[in-house]
C-alpha cells in the first residue's frame, strides 16, 4: 500500500493553490492523492466555470510533473433524490467530477449511496437498492466513458438529518454495502471504507473488511472519537489499527491508504501545516511499515 492523502489537508483556494499543495505534498514524501471535488463547489471556483477542464489538465501536469499520481477522488454529497435545481446542479457536477477523475488519472471517484424515509425493512431496503442502482446506473454511463471507477462509501446512521426524517442511512453496514456493489457486477463498481464512519458506526472493521475483500478499491483513513466525524489522524482517537491493517494484507488490498484527516492540518497556521503532515507521514510508515514488531 502506498501512504496517500486528500490534497484538501492544504485546501485554502486564498493561500494555497493546488499546485502548491502537490509541491509540498510531493516533497514531504506523500506518494499518491485524492482530489476532493466537493472543496470546489462555491461560486467563483474554476471547478464550476466554462473551463474547468483546463484547470484540471493543469494540476494533472504539476502532479506529474513532481512524480506524484491521483490515485483517487471524492464526488460531490448531497441528497441525490432531490427534485429542486440545486440538486440537478449537483448531479451535473458529479458527472462532471468523474470527467475530472479521469484527466487526473484517478482510478475511482468516492459517491456516498443515497436513503430516503421509510422502515428499513426487506421491502424498503429493495427500494432503496433499485433507486440507487438506478441514480448511479447513470453516471456509471460517464464512468465508462472515461475509464473511471465509482467506488461507493459506507455511511454512518448518526448523520442522518430531522428534517430528513431518515430513522438511519442505507449502507451504513456492510451487508448492505456489498449488496448494493454486488446488484451492479460491474469492474467499475466497487467499495470505499471510511475508517472515521466505521467508528462512529461501532463496527467491527477488521471483519467487514474480510467480508468486503476483494470489492475493496479505496480507503478513507481517519480517527474520531466514536461520536464526530472529526478527520483526524489515527492514534488521535478510539479506532484500534493494527487489526485493521492486518485485515487490510489479508484480504489482498491493492489500493492505497489514503488519509482523510484535514481537521489535523487545516487548523493550523500555515507555517505549521508541513510539520503535522510530516507527523502524518511518520505515523503512516509507523503503521505500514514499522508497526509489527511493537503493541499497539
Amino acid at each position: 500500500m502506498r501512504l496517500a492523502t486528500s490534497l484538501n489537508v492544504l485546501f485554502d483556494p486564498q493561500f494555497v493553490s493546488p499546485e502548491e499543495a502537490i509541491e509540498r505534498l510531493a516533497r514531504i514524501g506523500f506518494e499518491a492523492l485524492d482530489f476532493n471535488f466537493c472543496d470546489w463547489l462555491f461560486d467563483g471556483s474554476p471547478f464550476v466555470g466554462e473551463d474547468w477542464a483546463k484547470w484540471v489538465e493543469r494540476i494533472s501536469k504539476k502532479a506529474v510533473s513532481v512524480g506524484i499520481p491521483f490515485s483517487q477522488s471524492h464526488g460531490p454529497i448531497f441528497n441525490k433524490f432531490g427534485n429542486d435545481e440545486r440538486t440537478k446542479w449537483l448531479t451535473q457536477m458529479s458527472h462532471r467530477s468523474i470527467e475530472a477523475a479521469g484527466i487526473l488519472g484517478a482510478k475511482w471517484i468516492v459517491f456516498e449511496p443515497e436513503s430516503f424515509p421509510g422502515a428499513f425493512d426487506e421491502a424498503h431496503l429493495a427500494s432503496l437498492r433499485q433507486r440507487n442502482i438506478d441514480w448511479f446506473g447513470e453516471l456509471l454511463k460517464t464512468a465508462e466513458k472515461v475509464g473511471v471507477g465509482i467506488a461507493l462509501e459506507n455511511n454512518a446512521d448518526i448523520f442522518v438529518g430531522r428534517e430528513r426524517k431518515l430513522r438511519r442511512h442505507y449502507c451504513s453496514v456492510p451487508s448492505e454495502l456489498i449488496d448494493l456493489v454486488d446488484s451492479f457486477n460491474h469492474p467499475l463498481v466497487g467499495i470505499c471504507w471510511d475508517t472515521g464512519h466505521a467508528n462512529i458506526q461501532r463496527l467491527d472493521q477488521p471483519s467487514a473488511l474480510r467480508a468486503i475483500g476483494k470489492r475493496l478499491k479505496a480507503l478513507h483513513i481517519a480517527d474520531n472519537d466514536g461520536m464526530h466525524d472529526q478527520h483526524v489522524l489515527p492514534f488521535f482517537g478510539t479506532i484500534e489499527w493494527r487489526p485493521i491493517v492486518q485485515a487490510l494484507r489479508e484480504i489482498g488490498y491493492e489500493g492505497d491508504f489514503t488519509y482523510e484527516v484535514h481537521n489535523s492540518v487545516r487548523p493550523l497556521p500555515d507555517e505549521l501545516r508541513d510539520t503535522a503532515l510530516h507527523l502524518a507521514l511518520s505515523i503512516g510508515k509507523y503503521l505500514l511499515v514499522d508497526s509489527t514488531p511493537y503493541r499497539f
